[in-house]
Protein backbone atom coordinates (compact mmCIF):
# COMPACT_ATOMS: atom_id res chain seq x y z
CA UNK A 1 0.00 0.00 0.00
CA UNK A 2 1.09 3.50 -0.65
CA UNK A 3 1.87 5.75 2.23
CA UNK A 4 -0.65 8.64 2.41
CA UNK A 5 2.20 11.03 3.20
CA UNK A 6 3.99 10.29 -0.13
CA UNK A 7 3.52 12.90 -2.85
CA UNK A 8 1.33 11.74 -5.77
CA UNK A 9 3.19 10.08 -8.63
CA UNK A 10 3.07 12.00 -11.88
CA UNK A 11 1.13 10.36 -14.68
CA UNK A 12 3.38 9.94 -17.77
CA UNK A 13 1.12 8.00 -20.10
CA UNK A 14 -0.47 11.04 -21.84
CA UNK A 15 2.98 12.34 -22.74
CA UNK A 16 4.13 8.92 -23.95
CA UNK A 17 0.96 8.52 -25.99
CA UNK A 18 1.50 11.95 -27.59
CA UNK A 19 5.12 11.10 -28.48
CA UNK A 20 4.06 7.76 -29.94
CA UNK A 21 1.32 9.44 -32.01
CA UNK A 22 3.82 12.02 -33.24
CA UNK A 23 6.29 9.33 -34.30
CA UNK A 24 3.59 7.36 -36.10
CA UNK A 25 2.50 10.55 -37.87
CA UNK A 26 6.03 11.36 -38.98
CA UNK A 27 6.50 7.79 -40.23
CA UNK A 28 3.26 7.89 -42.23
CA UNK A 29 4.12 11.29 -43.64
CA UNK A 30 7.54 10.01 -44.72
CA UNK A 31 6.07 6.96 -46.44
CA UNK A 32 3.51 8.98 -48.38
CA UNK A 33 6.05 11.67 -49.28
CA UNK A 34 8.38 9.00 -50.66
CA UNK A 35 5.55 7.47 -52.70
CA UNK A 36 4.52 10.88 -54.04
CA UNK A 37 8.11 11.65 -55.05
CA UNK A 38 8.40 8.31 -56.88
CA UNK A 39 5.13 8.92 -58.73
CA UNK A 40 6.27 12.42 -59.71
CA UNK A 41 9.59 11.05 -60.95
CA UNK A 42 7.79 8.37 -62.98
CA UNK A 43 5.42 10.91 -64.53
CA UNK A 44 8.32 13.21 -65.38
CA UNK A 45 10.21 10.42 -67.14
CA UNK A 46 7.06 9.33 -68.95
CA UNK A 47 6.36 12.88 -70.13
CA UNK A 48 9.95 13.22 -71.36
CA UNK A 49 9.51 10.12 -73.52
CA UNK A 50 11.78 7.92 -71.46
CA UNK A 51 10.33 4.45 -71.29
CA UNK A 52 12.15 1.98 -69.12
CA UNK A 53 11.66 -1.76 -69.17
CA UNK A 54 10.24 -1.54 -65.65
CA UNK A 55 7.29 0.52 -66.94
CA UNK A 56 6.09 -2.56 -68.80
CA UNK A 57 4.57 -5.17 -66.55
CA UNK A 58 3.93 -8.82 -67.20
CA UNK A 59 0.21 -8.42 -66.47
CA UNK A 60 -0.31 -5.96 -69.34
CA UNK A 61 -2.36 -7.23 -72.25
CA UNK A 62 -1.83 -6.23 -75.87
CA UNK A 63 -5.03 -4.17 -75.87
CA UNK A 64 -3.88 -2.39 -72.71
CA UNK A 65 -0.58 -1.46 -74.38
CA UNK A 66 -2.54 -0.17 -77.37
CA UNK A 67 -4.82 1.97 -75.17
CA UNK A 68 -2.09 3.38 -72.92
CA UNK A 69 0.87 3.73 -75.28
CA UNK A 70 -0.89 3.99 -78.66
CA UNK A 71 0.95 1.08 -80.27
CA UNK A 72 -1.49 -0.90 -82.45
CA UNK A 73 -2.04 -4.44 -81.19
CA UNK A 74 -1.40 -5.80 -84.69
CA UNK A 75 2.05 -4.19 -84.71
CA UNK A 76 2.96 -5.73 -81.35
CA UNK A 77 1.78 -9.13 -82.59
CA UNK A 78 3.86 -8.74 -85.74
CA UNK A 79 7.07 -7.75 -83.93
CA UNK A 80 6.74 -10.49 -81.31
CA UNK A 81 5.75 -13.13 -83.88
CA UNK A 82 2.36 -13.77 -82.29
CA UNK A 83 -0.72 -15.09 -84.10
CA UNK A 84 -2.77 -12.40 -85.85
CA UNK A 85 -5.83 -13.10 -83.70
CA UNK A 86 -6.88 -14.84 -80.52
CA UNK A 87 -5.59 -14.70 -76.99
CA UNK A 88 -7.01 -11.24 -76.38
CA UNK A 89 -7.03 -11.80 -72.62
CA UNK A 90 -3.45 -13.11 -72.43
CA UNK A 91 -0.88 -10.95 -70.67
CA UNK A 92 2.65 -10.26 -71.88
CA UNK A 93 3.89 -12.83 -69.39
CA UNK A 94 1.51 -15.44 -70.81
CA UNK A 95 2.46 -14.62 -74.40
CA UNK A 96 6.18 -14.80 -73.66
CA UNK A 97 5.76 -18.18 -71.99
CA UNK A 98 3.52 -19.58 -74.73
CA UNK A 99 5.79 -18.43 -77.55
CA UNK A 100 9.09 -19.19 -75.83
CA UNK A 101 10.18 -15.56 -75.90
CA UNK A 102 12.78 -14.47 -73.35
CA UNK A 103 10.92 -11.92 -71.16
CA UNK A 104 13.66 -9.29 -71.22
CA UNK A 105 14.03 -9.57 -74.99
CA UNK A 106 10.28 -9.37 -75.52
CA UNK A 107 9.97 -6.36 -73.27
CA UNK A 108 12.78 -4.60 -75.13
CA UNK A 109 10.94 -5.17 -78.42
CA UNK A 110 7.72 -3.72 -77.00
CA UNK A 111 9.65 -0.83 -75.48
CA UNK A 112 11.21 -0.08 -78.85
CA UNK A 113 7.73 0.02 -80.41
CA UNK A 114 6.55 2.45 -77.74
CA UNK A 115 9.55 4.73 -78.25
CA UNK A 116 9.06 4.54 -82.01
CA UNK A 117 5.41 5.53 -81.58
CA UNK A 118 6.27 8.44 -79.28
CA UNK A 119 8.94 9.80 -81.60
CA UNK A 120 6.53 9.58 -84.55
CA UNK A 121 3.99 11.62 -82.58
CA UNK A 122 6.57 14.22 -81.59
CA UNK A 123 7.97 14.81 -85.10
CA UNK A 124 6.77 18.10 -86.57
CA UNK A 125 4.67 17.91 -89.72
CA UNK A 126 6.65 18.60 -92.84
Amino acid sequence: MANPDDPPRPVHWPRRLAVAALLVGVLLMSVFAWRAWRQHDYQTRLAAGEIQVETLRGWMTLSYIERVHGVPEERVREVLGLPASGGDDLSLHDWFGAQGIEPLEGRKKVEALILERRSALQEPDR
